[in-house]
């Protein structure tokens, strides 16, 4: 997760911000709020959140996966532009910061959208493909613990359908992915090995953007 995208001076972060974005009042509200907290770096840029949204409308998603939560915004984002029965499916290992996330998604009148799941995310993962769930979701974004990213991805691979688009965040690490001094950092490696296997990986179209802290996508074939 980064708070604005690392390759932008903060005035060219500043002029994208102010004529490009069309950030909701809930969606502004959370920010401000998330932004009071000791770690709030962790949130999705305002950028990418409007991104997330665009894909989702792109696609005409109705079913949608998010790993990691935090303070809800990603979640926010994609719900505010989901049909009425659409459904964001949230995974996240604590609720700590579930009542920030729920007065948001209630400001937006989206709390009837998100499905909110406590728990290890490759479980319920793994039980929504035990529950027959596979090749029925348009959508999927994964920002959370770096180890397991390539997990998540192998368990979303077998939810999301063909054409489907499944997202990860932090592909950058902070730069840290590019300087061979990190050789001994569980996450800078595992997102190395993850940048490698999605580039090598015939069973999804790939590309790697500059957004945020860098955002893989790949697109189900």
């Amino acid at each position: 997760m980064s708070s604005r995208t690392n390759q932008l001076s903060e005035a060219m972060s500043n002029w994208i911000h102010e004529h490009s974005l069309r950030t909701s009042n809930a969606s502004a509200n959370l920010f401000k709020e998330t932004e009071q907290l000791e770690d709030w770096l962790m949130i999705t840029s305002p950028e990418q959140l409007q991104f997330l949204s665009f894909l989702a409308v792109t696609l005409n998603a109705r079913k949608t996966i998010e790993v990691g939560v935090f303070t809800g915004a990603s979640a926010l984002a994609v719900a505010e532009v989901l049909p009425e029965d659409g459904t964001v499916v949230a995974c996240d290992v604590t609720d700590e910061y579930l009542p920030i996330a729920t007065r948001a998604w209630d400001e937006a009148s989206v709390s009837s959208k998100i499905d909110m799941r406590i728990g290890p995310a490759l479980e319920t993962l793994q039980e929504l493909i035990d529950s027959g769930k596979t090749n029925s979701f348009d959508m999927m974004y994964i920002d959370a613990d770096k180890v397991n990213s390539h997990n998540y991805f192998e368990l979303g691979l077998q939810l999301i359908r063909a054409g489907g688009i499944i997202a990860i965040d932090n592909m950058f690490y902070g730069g840290q992915v590019a300087d061979a001094s990190f050789d001994e950092d569980e996450n800078t490696v595992a997102t190395r090995n993850l940048t490698i296997a999605l580039h090598h990986d015939e069973r999804v179209d790939f590309t790697l953007i500059p957004i945020g802290d860098g955002l893989a996508l790949m697109r189900k074939r």
